[in-house]
């Protein structure tokens, strides 16, 4: 069984239609998550996994309340199997564990629980703040940045999220004043921009922008991955909408632009990725790169290679693409080092891969990105790779 039929299966309990053996070899697989002694995580792991499932299944059965499913049963703990559908995670573990003798599931489990000669915690809220007369605040997670000053803007560092309030206004033939707010490795962060655009930075990431934007239009720069909801702006003089532009910055330089007036969207243009993807969430937005550009609707991704051409995928999974800002990894038939950059950027750590090989294997599953490491792996290796970790080096193994 591959994780598609695994899914599949998943999605005929929900529905009522498995077989006797079908519903009790996902029944099963359930109670061996609860069942204490059957699942051995540790208790804080298990928790972890548990309230991910959780979250997703209550969503699912607030669902179901406008849209009964037929043959559903009424007692909680099958609407919890059967909802648990929707976790893609079950996918990996089910697809490892369905039809399997209790002895070789109990093989399948302590293979996930090899002990790591150490751990590592999860990245938090931060970021440093760069002025624009080069001076830096590093502003943490607790959000005890005393206020800045900056010009006619005070700069407030509350909840892990940097705010602009202007007082006064920007003159037309004022120099513009920049800021830059960089997230290192294993930190993500907030801001608030004077115009009233909302910004969320993945780890690894950096925006460049006005202090105050000018009357005419608002220009913005980003490396890594940013999630935009862009404030609709209006000049008082002409009563025209002031666009909002996203230049796209990469290491081997400019990487394009993407044009709005007012709309949510996510841009995700690491270095280490093959594609620069723009995803748009609400809105409408013109993708551009020197001649080439395309036009998004709700729902759309284009996809830029490093040649600068485009692909247009008219369907994205948005839940995916918004994972993280969500406080989720989710992997759907992802590979091994796609998987294994989104970690090293969050948790800071190297990666190295045994014989210098990348393996073929895909991963399919959401996991809390509040997790340590050694439950992420524990996860991961369900699938079947394997891993060591040792100070801040993560090894996979063929």
């Amino acid at each position: 069984m591959n994780p598609q039929q695994a899914k599949e299966l998943l999605e005929k309990y929900r529905l009522g239609l498995c077989t006797e053996e079908e519903k009790n070899a996902i029944e099963d697989w359930f109670n061996s998550l609860n069942e204490e002694g059957s699942w051995q995580w540790s208790e804080d792991e298990r928790n972890v996994f548990k309230e991910q499932l959780k979250k997703r299944i209550d969503k699912e059965i607030t669902d179901e309340q406008q849209t009964p499913v037929s043959r559903m049963r009424s007692n909680r703990f099958l609407k919890y199997v059967a909802a648990a559908s929707l976790l893609a995670v079950i996918a990996t573990g089910a697809y490892f564990l369905f039809n399997r003798s209790d002895k070789e599931k109990e093989k399948t489990i302590a293979a996930t629980t090899q002990s790591y000669k150490n751990d590592v915690k999860p990245g938090t809220d931060g970021a440093i703040l760069t002025l624009a007369d080069g001076r830096q605040v590093m502003l943490d997670s607790s959000g005890n940045t005393v206020p800045v000053q900056d010009g006619n803007v005070q700069l407030t560092n509350k909840d892990g999220k940097l705010t602009y309030s202007v007082n006064g206004e920007q003159q037309a033939n004022e120099v513009l004043s920049y800021n830059t707010v960089q997230t290192p490795r294993a930190r993500q962060f907030k801001l608030h921009l004077s115009d009233g655009t909302n910004v969320w930075l993945n780890a690894a990431s950096s925006i460049r922008y006005p202090v105050v934007f000018g009357k005419k239009e608002r220009v913005v720069e980003i490396t890594g991955e940013v999630y935009f909801e862009v404030a609709k702006l209006v000049d008082e003089t002409n009563k025209q909408p002031v666009p909002f532009t996203v230049h796209i910055q990469k290491a081997s330089g400019d990487a394009g632009e993407v044009q709005v007036l007012g709309t949510h969207f996510n841009i995700n243009a690491y270095d280490d990725e093959d594609d620069i993807k723009t995803t748009l969430v609400e809105g409408k937005v013109k993708v551009k790169k020197q001649q080439e550009e395309v036009f998004l609707l709700p729902g759309n991704q284009a996809k830029m290679d490093k040649k600068g051409k485009f692909t247009v995928v008219k369907d994205a999974d948005i839940t995916n693409v918004m994972a993280w800002k969500n406080g989720l990894f989710s992997f759907d038939n992802a590979g091994v080092q796609v998987v294994m950059n989104q970690l090293a950027r969050w948790y800071d750590i190297e990666v190295e891969y045994a014989g210098g090989k990348v393996p073929n294997d895909r991963f399919w599953g959401d996991i809390q990105r509040n997790a340590r490491l050694s439950t992420v792996l524990k996860m991961l290796e369900i699938s079947g790779v394997k891993f060591t970790l040792e100070g801040n080096k993560v090894t996979v193994l063929k």
